[in-house]
């Protein structure tokens, strides 16, 4: 099973139809062709987004996950190719899109925030790393007007537990962007949410990232973890035990 997604270049991050614009003329037709290929591998319990199912969102996906401290790295899912295809006099050339790494880190000694709190101008098939320090947090996928509220189908990282900053080097989980909309994330952690413990990327003029913390802070959070669902139809595990917050 595949899944194929068109963008018109007039709608994608600004820099990559910069790359196009200065190696074709104006006119040529644009487009960019994301391939989503079969995900076959088994959800790690604590964990949803590894999988492509009809119940699960597409929006960002889990690529790799490491617990740190020298243990070995699990891959979930290739990253996907995003290629460009430019039509010029009748010819048509397909490449591969640049993509980059970006890296967040997750609580620690900045407190109970993401470092940097929003990603900008993020393209589709960029990587974002979190990495996770102390105590116990989640990168949890949420709407825009829930903040505190698991969003049904999107995407969990599951706890990652580095107390007392003890794991070197520290857990991460690495996330392969597949939307250019906006994207909001919170820490599932009883309490965090409340506190303002979010993250968004693509944030917008209409929708911020200040505004997105200012309602998380508003509704003051759930205070409870909510099942990890997702994947390839496996049935969801319990979820994991709730540690001290930091």
């Amino acid at each position: 099973m595949k899944f194929y997604s068109w963008l018109a270049l007039a709608t994608a991050p600004l820099a990559m139809a910069n790359k196009v614009q200065n190696a074709y003329p104006d006119n040529a037709a644009r487009a960019v062709e994301l391939e989503l290929d079969d995900r076959t591998i088994a959800i790690a319990g604590g964990m949803a987004g590894h999988g492509i199912t009809a119940n699960s969102l597409t929006e960002i996906i889990i690529i790799w996950a490491n617990p740190g401290g020298g243990a070995a790295t699990t891959t979930y899912n290739n990253k996907v190719t995003v290629t460009q295809t430019v039509t010029v006099g009748g010819q048509t050339t397909t490449t591969a899109a640049a993509a980059a790494t970006h890296t967040v880190t997750v609580g620690g000694a900045a407190g109970l925030v993401y470092s940097p709190p929003q990603l900008d101008n993020i393209p589709v098939g960029d990587t974002v790393i979190f990495e996770f320090h102390a105590m116990n947090h989640t990168v949890t996928q949420s709407a825009f007007n829930t903040p505190c509220k698991k969003l049904e189908g999107g995407m969990d990282s599951g706890f990652q537990a580095n107390p007392n900053n003890t794991i070197s080097p520290a857990p991460q989980v690495a996330m392969q962007v597949m939307a250019s909309t906006p994207l909001w994330f919170y820490c599932r952690q009883k309490g965090h949410c409340g506190k303002g413990m979010v993250f968004s990327i693509n944030p917008t003029a209409e929708k911020t990232q200040a505004q997105f913390q200012q309602l998380a802070i508003a509704q003051n959070g759930t205070g409870a973890a909510t099942p990890i669902t997702g994947g390839s139809g496996a049935a969801a595990p319990p979820p994991p035990a709730q540690t001290s917050a930091a």
